[in-house]
């Protein structure tokens, strides 16, 4: 997960070289909009969740005021880059000898060598997702409380020796017994981290489903745990089954934990994903579930 991180910061970095070596080249103000465009774009192919998804959807004037919002910072930030170049090229009396296209090229190339090494749909912990959801679901004061957290951390190593078919109540077990040792919020952080880090047995990320769907503990634990949980885990049928029909069960014994569960919208998308797998009935149910658990006011 490091390396895509880096990679895609890199890809990133090119977008922001094109109007910096555009300004540097001398090139008028004009070329301010062509950058504008591939900014945006980039917003559109590596930020999809921000967009509407339909043509009913853009007749919204929410999805407008989005556009013009990210528009106005884009070109605040193209306009800054162009203009430092400018002045750089200015205060040192150089004009580099670039073609017009070069830079817009750099720009572009951007675009695609981002999306080959992030998946936004997959990866929606863009911008340290994951390093705040394992930030967050401490309690307060938790992460200043190293032992406790190193204590949770020797406590789960155990489940990663488990073989990938140990039927889920013996993970369930484990846990239980865990709980009498550490604080749920320092075992809940450190299952996100072995999953977050790509080092989790099928043992260690279903312990994390179970953990992060409990009734009881989704409401103890700060912070937003089952939202977190399905944004790291492995899209797998059975973990996402699995997920499904432990937090439609625990919605229905408590409703106020709607606000710490995944949008309806998301759960849709997985549905579609997940279509004529096991894990799409039990996705259905877990959207009705969130339904009747959300406000009538619509806040948590």
């Amino acid at each position: 997960m490091q390396n895509r991180l880096r990679l895609l910061m890199g890809a990133t970095a090119l977008l922001y070289v094109g109007p910096l070596l555009a300004g540097l080249g001398g090139y008028g103000w004009a070329i301010v909009p062509v950058f504008l465009g591939l900014f945006l774009l980039w917003l559109f192919i590596l930020r999809p969740q921000q967009w509407p998804r339909s043509f009913h959807d853009w007749t919204r004037y929410q999805a407008w005021a989005t556009l013009a919002t990210n528009a106005t910072v884009q070109l605040l930030l193209v306009t800054l880059l162009f203009g430092v170049g400018r002045g750089i090229g200015g205060a040192l009396g150089i004009k580099l000898p670039l073609g017009e296209m070069l830079p817009i090229s750099i720009s572009f190339l951007s675009i695609p060598l981002a999306r080959m090494v992030w998946d936004p749909w997959k990866h929606k912990e863009l911008n340290d997702f994951l390093d705040d959801a394992v930030r967050l679901v401490a309690e307060p004061g938790a992460q200043d409380d190293a032992a406790g957290l190193d204590l949770a951390r020797r406590m789960i190593a155990p489940l990663a020796d488990l073989p990938d078919d140990t039927a889920p109540d013996t993970i369930a077990q484990h846990l239980l017994a865990l709980a009498a040792h550490a604080k749920p919020a320092h075992i809940r952080t450190a299952l996100f981290e072995r999953v977050r880090d790509g080092e989790a047995s099928h043992a260690e990320q279903v312990a994390m489903v179970l953990h992060a769907t409990d009734a009881e503990l989704a409401a103890e634990v700060p912070g937003d745990g089952p939202t977190y949980a399905l944004n790291l885990m492995p899209k797998q049928v059975g973990l996402l089954s699995l997920y499904a029909r432990r937090l439609a069960v625990a919605l229905e014994l408590d409703p106020e934990l709607w606000g710490k569960c995944p949008s309806v919208d998301l759960l849709a998308d997985l549905v579609a994903d997940y279509d004529n797998t096991a894990a799409e009935a039990p996705l259905r149910d877990l959207i009705e579930a969130t339904n009747r658990a959300q406000p009538e006011d619509g806040l948590a």
